[in-house]
């Protein structure tokens, strides 16, 4: 098989995955009936529903365990299609589980499952994309690809989910979400098995060994430091999530089909962000696209204070906001992920990603407990400071710019069609 061919099924798979991912994701079908349940059925505030959800992070924090055991571990002697089809299958039998729940313990107990085997699934397939993306100076393209039909299922699931949650009780919204969430793994899990080609595997010590070394000397990096911080401070957001989804039905009235049609058209935007990420962006530097992600991602963030208050053009607002900031925090959101998959060193890729993810997903669940928090026993559910605290942490990435200097030299080489101008 050419390199041409390799790629493109490639594309193919990360594309899938990526289009599965964003079915069965917290933040998916489900998402907008569980908070619909949470709020109606369970009667959570804004801080409880954040921290009654929180413990749904943890699967996405130890990513970097995942990656260790996929890489060195063979489950049936496949690195790769045995674990994907494991994880997968038992995301999908979590979902089945859930479709009879009512108990808020047991609910979230079935939805932690469906985590560990997204969360999981999801390490494995972006070490085959860094691996693969570094190789054929590919990162960038790649990223694009698993986003754009990332973001093509949130389209559906908002519009789907929002739906489902104005048509019927909190309950029946929550188990037909469930139900319909659950053919997303099943899905990947016999993709994986009968579609992947991969040669049998054995615990290999000696590159273990070579993984150990390349690490000890990634983390003496200020590079990768500076990585570290920049991921830290660009998704800490406290304003958006809990507290948005709670100000849009308390203060600005809105109804859950409307907000589910907000999450579609944001989410049409971020489609539109990732065609142009991969036509434009990654042709040009990482400095150039670092800097546009920072003042986009400020400049987006600040706009929301024009809905902080009702008015009759607030829905009109709204839309805009979506459309735009959806395509701008694509962009943002992929020139983040891609420094991130640069930076990795090698023979070491798939848990230097996933470690760097684990800080990108933390902060972002760090930002919505505190976010939560701070709305609910600070701000007197005033929605203005916390964008505020949002848009101020996104400038200060600016100061963290010296630090990344070095992330093109340890990242894609300059060879081959794609690199970067």
């Amino acid at each position: 098989m050419n390199n041409d061919s390799y790629v493109k099924r490639l594309i193919y798979l990360f594309g899938f995955v990526y289009f599965a991912q964003g079915l069965a994701q917290a933040s998916g079908l489900i998402n907008q009936p569980l908070s619909f349940y949470l709020k109606e059925v369970m009667h959570f505030d804004e801080a409880q529903s954040t921290a009654y959800l929180a413990v749904l992070t943890i699967p996405w924090l130890i990513k970097p365990l995942y990656g260790l055991v996929s890489d060195f571990i063979p489950l049936f002697g496949y690195r790769r299609k045995s674990w994907l089809l494991a994880l997968n299958t038992m995301s999908a039998g979590a979902f089945l589980w859930l479709t009879g729940l009512s108990d808020a313990s047991l609910i979230v107990s079935a939805l932690l499952v469906t985590a560990v085997g997204t969360a999981a699934s999801d390490v494995i397939v972006d070490a085959v994309m860094v691996e693969n993306g570094q190789k054929y100076n590919m990162v960038g393209k790649f990223q694009s690809v698993q986003w754009f039909w990332f973001y093509t299922a949130q389209i559906a699931t908002s519009v789907a989910g929002g739906w489902i949650a104005g048509s019927t009780d909190p309950t029946s919204a929550l188990h037909t979400a469930a139900m319909i969430t659950m053919c997303a793994p099943a899905a990947v899990a016999l993709l994986s098995w009968f579609g992947l080609r991969e040669e049998k595997a054995q615990m290999n010590v000696g590159e273990m060994k070579k993984t150990a070394l390349s690490l000890g000397h990634a983390f003496k990096s200020p590079t990768l430091w500076g990585v570290i911080a920049f991921l830290a401070f660009y998704n800490f957001s406290p304003s958006f999530g809990t507290p948005m989804y709670y100000h849009m039905v308390d203060k600005l009235k809105f109804s859950q089909q409307f907000i589910g049609t907000l999450g579609a058209i944001g989410s049409a935007g971020s489609v539109i962000g990732t065609f142009l990420y991969g036509w434009y962006f990654t042709k040009k530097s990482l400095r150039f696209q670092l800097t546009f992600a920072i003042l986009a991602g400020a400049i987006g963030t600040f706009s929301y204070l024009s809905v902080v208050n009702y008015s009759e053009a607030v829905a009109a607002i709204m839309i805009g906001l979506s459309l735009v900031f959806g395509a701008a925090g694509a962009i943002a959101t992929l020139t983040v992920l891609s420094l991130a998959g640069k930076a990795c060193p090698p023979k070491a890729e798939g848990f230097t990603f996933a470690a760097l993810m684990s800080v990108y997903n933390g902060f972002a669940q760090l930002s919505a407990i505190v976010g939560s928090w701070m709305f609910v026993h600070w701000f007197d559910r005033s929605l203005s400071p916390l964008i505020i605290v949002s848009g101020v942490f996104t400038l200060a990435c600016f100061l963290l710019m010296p630090l990344l200097r070095g992330v093109k030299a340890d990242g894609e080489g300059q060879s081959g069609p794609d690199s970067e101008k």
